[in-house]
């Protein structure tokens, strides 16, 4: 089975882009308008992570 880390990684902007295939500009935009929760991870504007289960309980829904 999984373990909560897997489950609940964090997911850095570049993959977040390639993910859901859209810019930085438009992943700036939707944290604008509350389309993206607020990162968990924030070491720099260029290094913001988000857990999968915040990114879920805001109905982002990744594939694992």
């Amino acid at each position: 089975s999984m373990s909560t880390e897997e489950i609940d990684r964090v997911i850095f902007r570049p993959e977040l882009m390639k993910t859901m295939n859209v810019t930085s500009e438009t992943i700036r935009r939707w944290m604008i308008a509350r389309r993206l929760p607020a990162p968990d991870v924030a070491m720099s504007c260029k290094t913001l992570g988000w857990r999968l289960s915040t990114l879920r309980n805001a109905g982002i829904n990744l594939a694992a």
